[in-house]
C-alpha cells in the first residue's frame, strides 16, 4: 500500500527494533560501573571527607609517635626510680649498721666512763689514805720529837727522809703507780671511743645527706614521671578527639557513599527500563522516564503508521516552504493512533496546527500529531504503540480533513518516510 511489501517492511521493524538496542544493552554495565566509580572519584563532599580523614590520620600518626616517645622516656624514667629505691635501700640499711655501730659504741663509752670513774674514785680513796698515813706518820714523828724531812739540806735529813720512804713501803708505791696508769688508760680509752664516736658521726651524717640526695632525686624522678604521664594522658585525650573526629568524617564519607551508590542504583534502575523498552520507557508509578538524564540515547527506530491512509503531501519543499512532515487522508472523527510508545509531553493548540499532540518517544525522538479534531489522551499520560490518541479534523491552517504527522530527534524534523515501513 505505501510501495514496500509487508515482509520486508516486519523485518525492517524488527531489525530496527533490536540491534540498536542490544548494542546498548551489552554496554550498560560497564558504562554505569563507571558512572559510579566517576561520582565516587569526583564527588566534593567525598574529596572534601576525605581530605579530612588524610589529615585526622596524619594528626593520629603523629601523636601516637609522642606518645611512643613519652612511654620510652617513661620506662627509662622508672628505671632510674627503681635503681634509686635499691640506692636507697641499701643507703638505709648502711645507716642501720652506722646506728648499730654508733650504740655500741656509746655503750663502750659509757662502759669507759664508769671504769674511768670508778678508777679515779679508788684513786682519790687511795690518795687519802696514803695523806691519812703520811699524817700518821707525821703525828708519830712529832711524838717521837722529830719531824717529816721534806726538804732534805744535811746527811742526817738525807737519812730521816729515807727512813720515811722505806716505812711508806714498796707496796703504797706500786698502789700510786697503778692508779696513775689506770688513770692515763682510762684517758687513753675515752679519748679513743670519743674519736670513734666523732667519726661514726661524721659518717652517719655524710649517710644522711646521701639518703637526702637520692630522695630528692627520686621525688624529682617522680616528679618527672607524673609530667610524663600527665601528657601522655594529655596525647590520649587528643588521639581519642582524633578518633572521634575520624568516626565522625568516616561517617559523612559512609554516608555520602551510600547517597551516590543509591542514587546510581536509581539511576541503574531507570536506564535498565529505558534499554527494556525504550520507545516506552515507563516507571512502576506509571509515570515517563527522562532516558536523557540518565544519560541513554535512544536510537532512532522504526515507526508505525498514524493512519492507513494515503499520503497526500510528501515531507520537503511545499508553497515556497518545508512541509516539516507528511499529510495523511482521512474523515473527521477517524482514529488516529501513536506511531510509538511514549509520554504525551503537549497537548492543545498550536497556530498553524490546530489542535496538536506531541509524543515524547525517549533519546531525542518526538512524533507530532495535527489539526485534530479531538483527543483521546491527557497530557503527561503515557501511551503505548497503536494507541487510540486523537481524531482527524481540520482544525488550524488547513484545507480539509486530515493528519498532519512529523517526527522529531532533538527538536530537528526528519523525513518521516525514513523511519515508516
Amino acid at each position: 500500500m505505501f510501495g514496500r511489501t509487508p515482509l520486508l517492511a516486519v523485518i525492517l521493524v524488527v531489525l530496527l527494533l533490536t540491534l540498536p538496542t542490544a548494542v546498548v544493552v551489552r554496554a550498560q554495565d560497564s558504562h554505569d560501573a563507571e558512572y559510579l566509580e566517576n561520582r565516587l572519584a569526583n564527588d566534593d563532599a567525598l574529596n572534601q571527607a576525605r581530605s579530612e580523614l588524610e589529615e585526622v590520620l596524619g594528626a593520629q600518626g603523629g601523636l601516637s609517635e609522642q606518645v611512643g616517645v613519652l612511654q620510652m622516656s617513661n620506662v627509662e624514667i622508672q628505671e632510674a626510680i627503681d635503681r634509686l629505691e635499691l640506692d636507697i635501700l641499701r643507703q638505709r640499711d648502711h645507716l642501720n649498721r652506722i646506728l648499730a655501730d654508733q650504740a655500741i659504741v656509746e655503750a663502750e663509752l659509757v662502759a669507759a666512763r664508769a671504769a674511768l670513774l670508778e678508777a679515779e674514785e679508788n684513786l682519790e680513796e687511795q690518795q687519802r689514805r696514803l695523806s691519812n698515813r703520811i699524817v700518821s706518820m707525821y703525828v708519830y714523828f712529832e711524838g717521837q720529837g722529830g719531824h717529816l724531812p721534806f726538804d732534805v739540806e744535811t746527811a742526817s735529813e738525807i737519812e730521816e727522809h729515807h727512813v720515811l720512804m722505806t716505812m711508806i713501803g714498796e707496796h703504797d708505791v706500786a698502789l700510786v703507780e697503778s692508779m696513775h696508769a689506770a688513770q692515763v688508760e682510762a684517758e687513753k680509752r675515752r679519748e679513743a671511743l670519743e674519736a670513734a664516736r666523732a667519726r661514726l658521726e661524721k659518717v652517719f651524717a655524710e649517710a644522711e645527706a646521701q639518703l637526702r640526695a637520692l630522695g630528692e632525686r627520686e621525688a624529682r624522678q617522680r616528679e618527672l614521671q607524673a609530667e610524663l604521664h600527665r601528657r601522655i594522658e594529655e596525647l590520649h585525650a587528643e588521639i581519642h578527639a582524633l578518633e572521634a573526629a575520624q568516626a565522625e568524617v568516616e561517617a559523612i564519607l559512609n554516608k555520602r557513599r551510600v547517597e551516590i551508590e543509591l542514587e546510581a542504583a536509581e539511576r541503574d534502575r531507570l536506564r535498565a527500563i529505558c534499554f527494556d523498552n525504550p520507545r516506552s520507557p515507563l516507571d512502576t508509578d506509571g509515570s515517563w522516564v527522562d532516558c536523557d538524564s540518565v544519560g541513554v540515547s535512544i536510537p532512532p527506530m522504526a515507526f508505525r503508521w498514524p493512519l492507513s491512509t494515503a499520503v497526500t503531501s510528501e515531507y520537503g519543499p511545499r508553497w515556497g516552504r518545508i512541509h516539516q512532515g507528511i499529510d495523511q487522508k482521512g474523515d473527521i472523527g477517524d482514529p488516529i493512533y501513536s506511531a510509538e510508545g511514549g509520554r504525551v509531553d503537549y497537548l492543545g493548540w498550536i497556530s498553524g496546527y490546530g489542535n496538536t499532540i506531541i509524543i515524547n518517544h525517549g533519546g531525542g525522538a518526538t512524533t507530532l500529531y495535527g489539526h485534530l479534531s479531538g483527543f483521546a489522551v491527557s497530557a503527561g499520560s503515557a501511551v503505548s504503540l497503536g494507541q487510540v490518541i486523537g481524531y482527524v479534523g481540520n482544525t488550524g491552517r488547513s484545507f480539509g480533513p486530515h493528519l498532519h504527522f512529523e517526527i522529531r530527534f532533538d527538536s530537528i524534523p526528519v523525513n518521516p518516510r525514513e523511519y515508516l515501513p
